[in-house]
């Protein structure tokens, strides 16, 4: 069974787009290498938004190009999937049920790329492992939140650091956390 890992560039106020869905302000930094990045993950999750990022990105920089489709899962409630025959789309009502069976069926890591809106749901159903930040040195004040769907009212995940790396360079942080509980609820001790 594979692990879901929620991996997602963060401006240091928890935004991961601009309000108008940009993501111009991120920070490139050479020393990260992204092909090692891909090659850690055997599927990948992520929404229409993001899909529609990495078509951008032509030829060898396109990472997802001539995966297996059913490696590729791509939630959206527009897309069709006759449109798209090198994916798998699944409708928004579906995606928890495509992230556990995707997870049960892989050997190997599955990356959730970006998508706050996707990322909340998976963490409220038990379904993330880790969360992965890469934190921008940017402050963006309003915009689309890296878990935007976790109600406050399921209380707090607790998390636990396994790894922090400053990129001399830009300035970006890496954490990587493990999810280590489910909600758990504030006590209001003294």
């Amino acid at each position: 069974m594979g692990r879901l890992r929620y991996g997602v560039a963060t401006t240091l106020d928890g935004f991961i787009a601009s309000p108008d869905g940009s993501a111009a302000w991120i920070v490139e930094d050479a020393s990260i290498d992204f092909d090692a990045l891909f090659a850690e993950h055997a599927a990948f999750v992520m929404g229409r938004k993001t899909y529609e990022v990495m078509l951008s990105f032509g030829g060898p920089e396109n990472k997802l190009a001539g995966r297996p489709k059913e490696s590729v899962v791509v939630v959206s409630d527009e897309m069709k999937q006759a449109d798209y025959p090198h994916i798998t789309v699944v409708p928004g009502a579906s995606c928890l049920d495509a992230v556990r069976a995707l997870k049960a069926s892989v050997e190997g890591d599955v990356w959730l790329m970006g998508g706050g809106m996707l990322a909340g749901p998976c963490l409220e159903a038990g379904l993330m492992d880790t969360v992965e930040a890469a934190i921008m040195p940017v402050v963006l004040g309003d915009g689309i939140k890296m878990l935007a769907t976790v109600r406050g009212s399921s209380g707090a995940y607790r998390l636990q650091l396994q790894h922090l790396e400053r990129l001399e360079h830009s300035g970006i942080i890496l954490t990587k956390y493990a999810v280590v509980t489910g909600p758990v609820k504030e006590t209001g001790g003294d």
